[in-house]
């Protein structure tokens, strides 16, 4: 399996985890929140803590090492994705802006600083599928879930790709 389908599967285990009350805190939105190399003292917002442990999870199911030109995220910023697959090598793909280009497993940095998981390309209407962290169904960047919201792809910042 690639590393994206690997990625989509992961994060889509995960659908229906919720964080306890409004707190960006919970024994799982902990763990997320340690795939990132911020202390607990400055966990936060969790949309890019979920991503980062999504990709470890899924490169470990897929047995994929981090190499010389290849680091996993550990980001706990949604934007900062972007330097992130800049720095790799050919691993990652960053297409800012990327219009209709999104594909199942890429993630995608929303102008509002967050970041989710592409279920598929957009439909006919521009509209988006994904499955995020710190979310809800009507697409909150804090919503305090994982789920599965719709946006229409005008609120895309840039994208990122796996080729692995």
């Amino acid at each position: 399996m690639k590393l994206s389908e690997s990625i989509v599967q992961t994060a889509l285990a995960e659908v229906g985890t919720k964080e306890l009350g409004k707190s960006n805190r919970g024994p799982r939105v902990d763990e997320y929140q340690r795939a990132t190399w911020l202390k607990p003292g400055d966990w936060g917002a969790w949309c890019a803590s979920f991503v980062c442990w999504v990709i470890r999870e899924a490169m470990k199911a897929e047995n994929i090492k981090e190499t010389s030109g290849f680091k996993r995220p550990q980001t706990a910023g949604a934007f900062d994705f972007e330097r992130w697959s800049l720095a790799q090598d050919s691993t990652t793909q960053t297409r800012k802006p990327c219009g209709k280009d999104i594909e199942r497993g890429d993630l995608v940095i929303w102008s509002f600083s967050h970041i989710s998981i592409a279920l598929g390309p957009p439909d006919s209407k521009g509209m988006l599928k994904t499955v995020d962290g710190n979310s809800n169904a009507k697409g909150s960047r804090t919503g305090g879930m994982v789920c599965e919201p719709t946006r229409h792809i005008s609120l895309v910042r840039s994208r990122i790709r796996f080729t692995i």
